[in-house]
């Protein structure tokens, strides 16, 4: 839970000093700021709280809730880029309990990258820590900036997606932004919106 004083953010990496109490559908989180001193936030239903998690607990607290609506198939889509830290995410959720048979079905995709050859990242790039995409190359990280019709998207994407799953090959690779950007240009045939 980040420190809540203005412009802080503030959070301990390995939570040594971090506490959770919980009681009913409430939980209180306390720890303790290097520049602020001792803060409390409560998370609870609709609270707005914001509690920061990594990356890999994330992944755990998306893929355990796939348990809460066990009559429904859940795959999770992830860049390849993830496939050694599925791993770590199987442990933790036979940790919690799960059956080998609960853990979600995961499909890898190809990674896009930047021309530098880091993944392309909407946050870094955000946070001005990453090269702005051109703009008519908006839309990989905005769909709604793609310059033709929401059917044309759709087809183009359909047909980029046919190419990358017609060989195994393709999800061994990553994907410039350039290439994938030529890969929607393609003209499709069958796949065009009518």
């Amino acid at each position: 839970m980040p420190c809540p004083a203005v412009g802080c953010g503030w959070a301990e990496k390995h939570a040594e000093r971090t506490r959770v109490a919980f009681s009913g559908q409430r939980a209180t989180v306390s720890a303790v700021c290097l520049h602020h001193g001792p803060y409390e936030s409560v998370i609870r239903p609709g609270g707005g709280e914001y509690l920061d998690l990594s990356t890999l607990y994330r992944n755990v607290v998306k893929e355990l809730t796939t348990q809460l609506s066990p009559d429904t198939l859940s795959v999770m889509v992830k860049g390849a880029d993830w496939m050694s830290g599925t791993q770590l995410v199987n442990g933790a959720l036979l940790a919690a309990g799960l059956t080998q048979g609960q853990i979600p079905a995961r499909i890898f995709g190809p990674q896009i990258v930047t021309l530098t050859g880091a993944k392309l990242s909407k946050s870094l790039i955000r946070a001005n820590q990453a090269e702005p995409l051109a703009d008519e190359d908006a839309w990989m990280l905005d769909t709604r900036k793609w310059p033709g019709s929401a059917d044309a998207y759709a087809a183009r994407l359909l047909h980029a997606n046919t190419v990358l799953l017609s060989h195994p090959r393709h999800f061994f690779r990553d994907y410039s932004t350039e290439e994938f950007a030529r890969l929607m240009d393609t003209k499709t045939r069958s796949y065009s919106a009518r």
